[in-house]
């Protein structure tokens, strides 16, 4: 699974669903999924669209944030400890 292409997809819709029309914008959303940019695999990604997956977007928010919290404490602790 793609859960950082996920939450690129999310951030970008994010910033565009004022400009989509109409109720349930989202229904019209589809994402491709591909890991290399050369024709057969954009077309073969082109053919098997999906859904986007909140879900997935969601959790890379929350390990963001706890690598943040995690970064912050451990280097508390280094300073302090290195400072005698």
């Amino acid at each position: 699974c793609d859960r950082e292409g996920e939450n690129i997809n999310f951030e970008v819709l994010e910033c565009c669903m004022h400009l989509m029309q109409g109720s349930g914008p989202y229904d019209r959303v589809y994402r491709a999924h591909f890991s290399a940019i050369n024709p057969s695999d954009i077309t073969k990604a082109y053919h098997a669209l999906g859904k986007p997956d909140r879900n997935q977007s969601l959790s890379v928010d929350a390990r963001q944030e706890l690598d943040l919290k995690v970064g912050v404490a451990f280097s508390r602790f280094q300073t302090r400890f290195f400072q005698g």
